[in-house]
């Protein structure tokens, strides 16, 4: 039973104020107990926890008893103040008619159960206790013990009071029984209620108490309990300027014709609706926007209500780079004109530093830091708490400080070490700030938003993330689902990463709907690297010898920050490639073999890896040897076998992971070998660099190193047979033209993200055909399984639209045969993979890879159901 004294009498504006202001006024609630019970020093067998009295003190025989008692606090509102308790029982002397006498309250420490036992006449001795019941010796009869025979609790009072043996009610209330109760009330799992303890010495001392259980409602155990409701003010937004205050509740913010925005919302960030104005580009350009979205655009605001018509829109000047020299300042379109590279408004030729040129192989390559779990051990059960965090990066040693977004505060993020069958849990906590941990919470991103993209039409500037660990086999609950992702403030629910699957260098990145791309480029991203006893067992290069590299492209702004495109395009080419962060870095290298895990990490641009040797060629090629792609090792090393002074080509799109072995032996210290890229972008046709000749160099030490040999056999990689296959599905790839937006749309099968039409189940082997309409290479992702690369084949298409296969289908090369997670889908041909879906129920993405692709619209899912 629980009642409050504060009501409202009426309804309409009284109402109002009962969820607004009048909610300061405080409250009292007074609850009946939820338990209680006897318990009986010498019959310590006996119980009494449904009977309508219990007992303290000691009774004429001298026989001493206990009670217990407990109240349930959860009709107190979530963020109260608690300011006063006192606790009101009912005494019946039961025949005693000694002098006052003193009962203490005493904070219970263990859990207890109340029982059914109901025992004849006044209860003052029990009854045999049956299961469940408490007693002397046991809080959960017959099962569990109390740590201290007679109940386990606080040697500290908490309060007493001197009790006549005159029947009647009788209060206790003291600030020891305030923390107690403000403890209860702050963790509801510590509230096991008191013990009440009378006089112990003396016989004939004993108090008889009304229980719960009395048939007299007025005559039972009551706890009164006076507190503070929570503030119940919030943001109050002006419809017209946007201004926001802050209110104590609605009432006083609607009457002023205003729009309130919810109990304990504030104004900082402020979250009212901005009025809009004309928006100017440098080039004399019109939009409408609000003031904080132009200026996220890098644009001019002219004004609240300010419009484009007509246009009142100056046409800007600034640097205009050309031919790496020379700098002139014109408006940009006269720069476009040129051919030149514009660096900005009003941004001065002194300033552009026009444009970066910067030296390769100056800076060490930095070795991504291994994960430090919050519970748990790195490379076992662990818990990680993951914060997304903005801070200062240095790209290059000529660069200056560039702001990037990264996981606990590292880029690339820290390397989460696993173990098959270990399971792993993670927390991501969106921290990104505007200036450091004590600023505000960042709304709106650091780069511009195209909001015609599926995805910020939702979310707006705000730089909502969400996380997705890419190959890992697990729950949709736990995968990074896009819809799903979370503004600045709020974190991830628990994701469970169980590693039921082989060792595979995975890694984690942002998947946020419509914002992949942008979370991408600001550094999201982190290896996941999963072992196991296969592994183990072989002897691969490790430890100093075992190197991860995540491969991208970035371009910088004259002022040295990150540089992106500011609408939507097909693609994005970054100007230089970082390696681990690093443009063009270096690494000391000892005599001998290395393994390196290689993620291709670039948003779009695809690398074709070549090792250069020394000039002056003294062996026939570079050794190499690709040992492992997507989900783990190949089932043999794949010589890397190359022309003079050099080793074969490695092809990794984004998304995509090959493991490679290079040994450097047989080199003379002081000699440099250079990992290189040919691939032209977009791949592979070119045409729109530019095109990146350097990745990074390796420099010769006379430092011996791994000089054993590689092991002719890796892991057992059984092909998966076609006849398994009971479906076979069918996607195209094409680009199509966005009408609303007014430039190019990625789309699978003509479909867009919420057109789930592909509902496969558990144990169903499938066939996914990949039709790449297009003339560029396409690395398709689907997420929750592995599979493997069947074929493949040239088509045309007939008068009806239908495709016909050339019938003349090609084997994946050797290092494609291993597991994957990432295909690559290349132009104007048919690309088949097999994959079981041996379990995980759900809906999960599937997806180029190209991120500016995935987020417009090159994105679906598929629904795994049961059988």
């Amino acid at each position: 039973m629980r009642f409050t004294t504060r009501v409202c009498a009426t309804i309409g504006v009284a109402m109002a104020l009962c969820s607004g202001a009048g909610d300061s006024l405080g409250a009292v609630v007074n609850l009946v107990a939820v338990k209680d019970a006897s318990i009986f020093g010498d019959l310590t067998s006996n119980a009494n926890g449904a009977g309508v009295y219990i007992h303290c003190g000691s009774n004429s025989g001298g026989d001493v008893r206990r009670a217990l008692i407990q109240f349930d606090l959860s009709s107190i509102p979530a963020g109260s103040t608690i300011t006063a308790v006192t606790l009101t029982l009912r005494v019946d002397d039961g025949g005693n008619t000694g002098p006052t006498e003193t009962i203490e309250l005493h904070k219970l420490t263990q859990s207890w159960s109340e029982g059914p036992t109901n025992p004849a006449s006044g209860g003052g001795h029990g009854a045999t206790a049956v299961a469940g019941d408490v007693t002397w010796l046991k809080r959960t009869y017959n099962t569990t013990s109390w740590t201290n025979a007679g109940g386990t609790f606080s040697a500290s009072i908490s309060a007493s009071a001197s009790i006549s043996s005159t029947a009647g009610p009788h209060s206790w209330s003291s600030a020891g029984m305030l923390t107690d109760v403000q403890g209860w009330y702050a963790s509801s799992a510590t509230n096991f209620g008191w013990l009440l303890k009378g006089n112990e010495v003396t016989d004939q001392t004993a108090r008889r108490i009304s229980s719960r259980q009395n048939a007299t409602a007025s005559e039972r155990p009551t706890l009164s309990v006076t507190y503070t409701p929570p503030v119940t003010s919030g943001a109050c937004c002006h419809p017209t300027t946007g201004a926001c205050t802050t209110t104590s509740g609605s009432f006083a913010c609607i009457v002023g014709g205003n729009v309130y925005q919810g109990n304990g919302t504030t104004c900082v960030p402020n979250p009212c609706p901005q009025p809009t104005g004309a928006c100017c580009t440098g080039s004399g350009a019109c939009t409408i926007d609000d003031s904080a979205g132009c200026a996220a655009l890098g644009r001019y605001y002219q004004g609240n209500n300010t419009v484009c018509s007509p246009n009142p829109c100056p046409v800007l000047s600034g640097a205009c780079c050309q031919n790496n020299a020379t700098c002139s300042f014109v408006p940009q379109l006269n720069c476009a004109f040129a051919n030149g590279n514009y660096q900005g408004d009003n941004i001065t030729c002194a300033a552009a530093a026009c444009p970066w040129v910067l030296t390769p192989f100056v800076d060490p390559l930095p070795i991504p830091s291994v994960a430090v779990p919050t519970t748990g051990t790195a490379g076992g059960r662990a818990h990680y708490d993951m914060y997304i965090r903005q801070f200062s990066h240095q790209f290059h040693s000529q660069l200056p400080m560039t702001t990037v977004w990264g996981y606990n505060d590292l880029y690339p993020g820290p390397t989460i070490e696993a173990r098959e069958n270990l399971p792993v849990t993670t927390t991501w906590i969106n921290d990104l700030r505007f200036n450091g941990p004590a600023s505000a919470l960042r709304n709106f991103h650091v780069l511009p938003i195209d909001l015609c993209l599926h995805g910020p039409d939702i979310t707006g500037r705000t730089p909502v993330t969400v996380t997705h660990l890419h190959g890992a086999h697990l729950l949709p609950d736990s995968d990074g689902d896009p819809d799903t992702a979370f503004a600045p403030g709020f974190s991830s629910p628990l994701y469970n990463y169980p590693n039921n699957q082989h060792a595979a260098t995975l890694w984690y990145h942002d998947h946020a709907l419509g914002l992949t791309r942008l979370n991408v480029y600001m550094g999201l991203a982190g290896f996941y690297l999963i072992r196991d006893a296969i592994e183990d067992a072989l002897n691969l290069p490790r430890g100093h010898n075992e190197v991860p590299l995540v491969i991208q492209d970035r371009s910088f702004t004259a002022a040295g920050q990150l540089k992106y495109n500011d609408t939507f395009v097909d693609h994005f080419f970054g100007d230089f490639t970082c390696v681990n962060g690093k443009v063009w870095p270096y690494l000391d290298v000892r005599k001998g073999k290395y393994r390196f895990r290689i993620v291709n990490g670039s948003n779009t641009r695809t690398y074709r890896l070549q090792l250069v040797g020394p000039p002056a060629a003294l062996f026939v090629s570079v050794p190499a040897w690709q040992i492992g792609s997507d989900l783990g090792l190949l089932a043999a090393p794949v010589s890397l076998g190359g022309g003079v002074a050099r080793a074969g080509t490695v092809t990794i799109m984004p998304g995509e992971r090959a493991e490679i072995v290079i040994d450097f032996a047989n080199y003379t210290a002081g000699q440099n070998i250079t990992l290189q890229n040919i691939a032209v972008v977009p791949f592979p046709g070119g045409g729109d660099g530019p095109d990146i000749l350097n990745v990074m160099q390796f420099r010769i030490t006379s430092t011996a190193g791994d000089i054993d040999p590689l092991p002719a056999t890796l892991k057992s990689v059984p092909r998966t047979p076609e006849a398994e296959a009971t479906v076979t599905r069918t996607f195209t790839l094409s680009k199509d033209t966005d009408i609303t937006c007014n430039h190019d749309m990625w789309l699978i099968n003509h479909l867009m993200w919420s057109d789930i039409t592909e509902f496969p189940k558990i144990g169903d082997t499938e066939i996914w055909r990949w039709v790449n309409q297009s003339g560029l290479s396409h690395p398709m992702h689907i997420h929750l399984v592995e599979f493997q690369v069947l074929d493949r084949d040239g088509f045309s298409v007939d008068g009806g639209g239908n495709i016909i296969p050339d019938g003349v289908p090609v084997q994946p090369p050797t290092w494609e045969r291993g597991w994957k997670d990432t295909v690559q889908a290349t132009p104007n041909q048919i690309t088949r993979v097999i994959a079981r879906f041996r379990d995980y129920p759900g809906t999960f993405p599937f997806h180029c890879h190209i991120l500016d692709h995935e987020d417009h619209e090159m994105m679906r899912q598929f629904t795994v159901g049961c059988k």
